[in-house]
């Protein structure tokens, strides 16, 4: 009997080798490794830790050797983008690990600004006139003077902003939080059914959206040492289906992360997706100023050292230095030695706070992280 569990353990044990990721260890940054999942199971043909949904028509089964980063660069163009796989596939609840046999659906190519704006509409000549000596001819119609306006176009998706969380200086407990949940999973996400620690009696009504988040620790800034608030995670978005006198049940409707008891959840809020109708020109080797204010990169989403295109990062510049939501942003770093600017790329301003906002970069010819500086551009 023993003999036969060993031989089980180490056909798992190959299974879970087999399993590739954006776990691979040369292409995840230094310290976002994961220990791959133990509670494989046979689902179908193949072993998975997941719960993953039926193969669609259009979904993609995953091989071995396969990676979201790989998969990323042979979709979209680009293996940074891997993440909007992951936010389409929200079953794999370690984006570390994926597993031969699950189904994959395949986000669209993101929809990029070009960097001088939409192509200018081209004017239609006037057809010739038939010479009509019977009739005489009809005086031309004015023309407008002014071009019809460029079209805006988004810089970000929902995941982008509902996921990408925020720097909370005044952050104040709100008492409601995650219970528990129905099933017997430890965390839980989109399509799991959870209960609240408040109901009837506390305000909770049937049919109220709320977002889930977590608190996590302060933020430090990099230079000065300074506190600069609490990271809020955000995790995803719930509806309460009913209310009991001082409990609630709520199904979770979209799940950024995996969702533990103790949560915190908060009345939910709308944020607008900035759209904007071109990006400015990028010039690499323009190392003089904007004139614009400025500040320093002091986090990112994931806690990642070194990111590129499609990632969140967050900077100490907010309402309070003159910067809104759709406002671009060059991305530097200072060279010792009297050398140039060493210009990283450019990002677009999500959300802002008084102090801190959340940045999407369009842009990375380097890499880029905590301590490379941001000016508005002029």
């Amino acid at each position: 009997m023993r003999k036969t569990c060993a031989v089980l353990a180490l056909i798992l044990a190959g299974l879970v080798v087999g399993a590739s990721g954006i776990g691979a260890e040369e292409r995840v940054p230094a310290g976002t490794a994961t220990h791959p999942p133990k509670n494989l199971k046979l689902v179908g043909d193949h072993w998975t830790p997941w719960d993953p949904p039926p193969a669609g028509p259009d979904s993609y089964i995953i091989q071995k050797g396969d990676t979201l980063w790989d998969l990323a660069g042979k979709w979209l163009g680009n293996p940074y983008f891997w993440p909007q796989i992951w936010d389409l596939n929200r079953y794999v609840l370690d984006s570390h690990w994926i597993y031969p046999g699950d189904p994959l659906g395949v986000p669209g190519k993101p929809t990029a600004v070009p960097p001088g704006g939409p192509p200018p509409v081209a004017e239609e000549a006037p057809a010739a006139e038939t010479p009509q000596p019977a009739a005489p001819a009809a005086p031309a119609a004015p023309r407008s003077a002014m071009p019809p306006p460029a079209p805006l176009l988004p810089v970000a998706d929902a995941a982008d902003v509902y996921c990408s969380g925020l720097i909370d200086p005044g952050h104040q407990a709100s008492g409601l939080t995650v219970l528990g949940r129905e099933t017997e999973k430890e965390a839980v996400a989109q399509g799991d059914v959870i209960y609240l620690n408040q109901g009837r009696n506390q305000g909770i009504a049937a049919g109220a959206s709320y977002q889930v988040q977590r608190v996590g620790g302060q933020v430090l800034h990099p230079t000065t040492q300074a506190a600069l608030g609490p990271f809020i995670h955000r995790l995803g978005r719930i509806r309460v289906l009913a209310v009991q006198e001082n409990t609630a049940t709520a199904v979770i409707e979209q799940s950024c992360a995996p969702i533990e008891d103790r949560d915190e959840i908060v009345p939910w809020r709308e944020i607008p997706i900035p759209r904007i109708s071109y990006l400015p020109k990028f010039d690499r080797w323009n190392a003089e100023p904007s004139g614009g204010p400025g500040g320093v990169i002091v986090a990112t989403r994931d806690g990642i050292p070194a990111v590129g295109n499609g990632y969140v990062v967050f900077a100490d510049v907010g309402n309070a230095k003159g910067v809104r939501p759709g406002d671009v942003l060059r991305v530097y770093r200072e060279q010792p030695n009297g050398l140039p600017r060493m210009m990283l790329g450019q990002a677009v301003v999500l959300e802002a706070g008084q102090e801190t906002s959340s940045v999407k970069v369009t842009l990375a010819v380097k890499e880029i992280g905590v301590g490379d500086l941001v000016e508005l551009e002029r």
